[in-house]
């Protein structure tokens, strides 16, 4: 009983706040998590705890949104859990890797976000991830979630992926060489989308530079709504307060 109460606290940390409801963080690589969650109690003064997969609970009602950090498997009772409280008016909010090839063997879940990750080179629209640097470009500066509380650093010129589309200067921030992108994320659901932020990244081995609208994006799901933030793979991105703000932002936007 010891080992199982000690194992409990590791993996869970509560933080007291004001009286709203808790932010719940689901997770398999904590250090990235650490640090969000301090910025979300200390700048948004929300409570939130962090879990993993074996430990959450398996009614999420009670939690104002949910943050998914999941790089391994998605085990099928995590993805039914978030589909539910997404369907039933919760707010889910998937960073990073929660997209990537490894959850394309879950039943729902990539039907649920409406996305799809095809097969092949990526010169040819195959999906891949790359440990790199890159930008990424706020193409929705009036929105709450890349607007409130955050100042961009830079402009960059880029053109949309989606059409139509015009080179234009956009606001950006930009991602250090220990980050990771994802190249060919693609959405199966046409414009349901509301596209938030793309991404700019030049492959070292072709010197081929990627833009691409999918830096981060919302999406209808039910009575709830999934928010998308590509950053998150290492601490230094969430060491970037636009990014951990725009996460806050995820979170209280109404």
């Amino acid at each position: 009983m010891v080992c199982v109460a000690v194992l409990i606290v590791a993996l869970t940390c509560g933080v007291s706040g004001p009286a709203d409801k808790p932010i719940l963080i689901i997770q398999d690589e904590r250090p990235q998590m650490d640090v969000l969650a301090k910025f979300l109690t200390e700048k948004g003064k929300l409570p939130v705890t962090i879990t993993d997969q074996q430990s959450m609970a398996k009614d999420l009602s009670p939690y104002k949104a949910v943050i998914v950090f999941i790089h391994k498997d998605l085990y099928e009772p995590t993805e039914q859990a978030i589909i539910d409280y997404t369907k039933a008016g919760g707010r889910l909010v998937c960073l990073h890797h929660s997209i990537s090839s490894g959850k394309a063997e879950n039943k729902f879940y990539f039907d649920f976000l409406g996305v799809q990750l095809s097969k092949g080179s990526m010169d040819e629209g195959g999906y891949a991830y790359k440990a790199s640097n890159w930008t990424l470009v706020n193409l929705n500066s009036k929105h709450y979630i890349t607007h409130h509380n955050i100042e961009w650093n830079d402009q960059v010129t880029y053109t949309c992926s989606d059409q139509p589309a015009a080179e234009k200067s956009y606001p950006c921030t930009r991602l250090k060489d220990d980050s990771e992108v994802f190249v060919n994320h693609g959405f199966t659901d046409g414009r349901d989308k509301t596209v938030l932020c793309g991404l700019i990244y030049t492959d070292k081995a072709t010197g081929k530079t990627y833009m691409q609208d999918r830096g981060g994006w919302i999406k209808s799901q039910g009575k709830g709504t999934i928010v998308y933030l590509m950053p998150g793979h290492c601490v230094s991105d969430y060491q970037n307060d636009r990014v951990t703000q725009m996460v806050l932002n995820a979170v209280t936007w109404e």
